[in-house]
């Protein structure tokens, strides 16, 4: 055998193996998205969503997930409130957009407060709202 035919053989042998590694890479990849689905709760756009309108699930954890007309704040991007604003004004409900906290901080008018999961906020005109510690949702 020439070295040039040995040398072909290896790269093809690596090649092949790279493949499949990358085969089962990705096959457990679908496997586990499959697993992270929860009761009513399904992905769009990389985006996870839940039919129903429930804040706890059945063993009273925190359900993080977007509903239709949900609303998230980043964290440090200013809002403002109002008609030709990024939100309108009324009453909502706060959800960290983490599951681990169970307040966050948000600043309303300038002044910053706690806010425990699942608390109400009253938006009203004219009023400017941005998350300090953390994404947050409003239901």
């Amino acid at each position: 055998m020439v070295w040039s035919e040995i040398a072909l053989i290896c790269v093809s042998i690596v090649l092949l193996l790279v493949v499949i590694a990358w085969v089962c890479v990705a096959l457990k990849q679908k496997d586990n998205a499959k697993n992270n689905r929860v009761d009513d709760i399904y992905i769009k756009d990389g985006i996870r969503y839940t039919k129903s309108g429930e804040v706890l699930d059945k063993d009273g954890k925190v359900k993080v997930s977007l509903n239709k007309g949900d609303i998230l704040l980043e964290r440090g991007k200013e809002y403002k409130v109002g008609e030709k604003g990024d939100l309108l004004a009324g009453k909502y409900t706060v959800l960290s957009a983490d599951e681990n906290l169970d307040s966050v901080n948000i600043r309303v008018g300038g002044l910053v407060r706690e806010y425990k999961h699942f608390s109400s906020i009253v938006l009203t005109e004219g009023d400017t709202i941005s998350a300090v510690s953390a994404n947050v949702i409003l239901r």
